[in-house]
């Protein structure tokens, strides 16, 4: 375990987490002096890059960060159309909003600042209380990572040699299931607490089919996505591609809300963000080198299944172990770090790859509204305009609404295994 100290001791002094990993891998060779060669740190990074469903994870930012010009307002006025006629409506608006946005982006944290930006100063025109925005807006903005397409699936996928496509086809009920329990919860406490007062409007039938018309075209592209994987089209990286060239399309040619200028900021962020996310990636590979050949998950594996082979106390030990390392750490590299790890015991324990991998993707998006590192929750505050203390209560309300689904999905794993089996 000397090498989980010295990344602590690395993230403690504030090392970033890319070159923490990194850093670790190599020191703990170097002290072990095994009779491998040093180079076989740069041999493993490499190895770790070279995999075509990676190619899937910069084209799905790209496509992200193209989405965001002209289809965020168009989602709203949909979502809002779809639910405004409730008192407290606009609660379940934004989460409707963040699950068609987290759908077409594929990230958490894009999802909720896109939404947020829209959504929270309309709510705090209506009165609600700023903590419970910023809560419900977080808590629905991580599920992104959950709703395909999600690039924390691919980089899981890549990371355990599971199947990216059914990773994406398994994440589309408990997707749906976290939204719904959100969306519920959100409008029962807008209206207990009176939240946005006479706000609700008759229902207009005219305006949802306008509004409907208007985000037809950003709410296709997850069906073009994953119909194309379902019926063999395409694979989900060429898919990745699709996304690219539909949102340049709809930004540029159909909503012409996207300038050349912009394009150019829009392809520098996004290969700059690529490139801190597969840096991650080629650091983390020699640190997984170094845990197999050192038999650690075979030790823990052990260890658990002495312990016990029923596979929901595994579940259970695991989701403790990813709801940690969620709440201080950041995804992709948690995904890097742990599935090596965790992955051999899921698989001794009969736990299903597909649902394993879902889970985790459920248990990674509650650590993102968990403090202290909270990626998601910091987000919507900021945009809220206030700290993260002044969210509680609310968002242990939100991250108790979010456990209670993750524990369904837990006992339930028809909901993550059903799609993937019929197709």
């Amino acid at each position: 375990m000397i090498i989980f100290l010295i990344l602590g001791i690395l993230l403690i002094i504030g090392l970033p987490v890319s070159f923490a990993i990194g850093m670790s891998g190599v020191v703990f060779f170097l002290i072990q002096g095994t009779s491998a060669s040093p180079s076989i740190i740069p041999q493993q990074m490499f190895s770790g890059l070279n995999s075509f469903p990676l190619l899937a994870l910069p084209f799905f930012l790209l496509a992200g960060n193209l989405m965001m010009y002209g289809t965020t307002p168009r989602l709203m006025r949909f979502a809002n159309a779809l639910l405004g006629f409730i008192k407290g409506g606009l609660s379940g608006v934004s989460v409707i909003a963040s699950a068609f946005f987290g759908a077409i982006s594929g990230s958490g944290v894009a999802t909720v600042a896109a939404v947020g930006s829209v959504v929270t100063p309309e709510m705090i025109k209506k009165g609600y209380g700023r903590g419970f925005i910023a809560s419900l807006i977080a808590g629905a903005g991580v599920i992104g990572m959950v709703i395909p397409p999600s690039m924390a699936m691919v980089v899981f996928g890549v990371s355990a040699g599971v199947s990216i496509s059914d990773l994406f086809l398994g994440g589309i009920l408990p997707g749906i299931f976290v939204v719904l329990c959100l969306l519920i919860f959100g409008v029962v406490i807008s209206n207990k607490r009176n939240y946005g007062g006479g706000e609700a409007t008759a229902f207009n039938l005219k305006e949802l089919v306008r509004s409907f018309k208007v985000a037809i075209f950003p709410m296709l592209l997850p069906i073009i996505i994953l119909g194309g994987v379902m019926t063999g089209i395409f694979t989900p990286t060429e898919s990745a591609v699709v996304a690219v060239v539909y949102a340049l399309i709809l930004a540029t040619v159909v909503y012409r809300e996207l300038s050349l200028r912009k394009l150019l900021e829009v392809f520098k962020d996004s290969a700059v963000n690529s490139a801190v996310i597969l840096f991650i990636i080629a650091a983390a590979t020699p640190f997984g080198w170094i845990l197999t050949t050192q038999q650690i998950p075979n030790d823990l594996a052990n260890i658990l299944t002495d312990f016990t082979t029923n596979s929901i106390l595994i579940l259970v030990v695991i989701s403790l172990i990813l709801l940690i390392m969620g709440t201080f750490m950041e995804t992709i590299a948690t995904i890097i770090i742990m599935t090596p790890i965790l992955f051999p015991i899921a698989m001794q324990g009969g736990i299903d790859p597909i649902h394993f991998g879902v889970l985790m993707m459920v248990s990674l998006a509650i650590g993102g509204v968990t403090p202290p590192l909270a990626v998601g929750l910091f987000t919507s505050a900021k945009i809220a305009k206030i700290s993260v203390e002044d969210t509680f209560p609310d968002v242990l309300y939100v991250l108790g609404v979010m456990i209670f689904a993750y524990v369904v999905i837990v006992i339930v794993p028809g909901l993550s295994l059903w799609i993937p089996k019929s197709f």
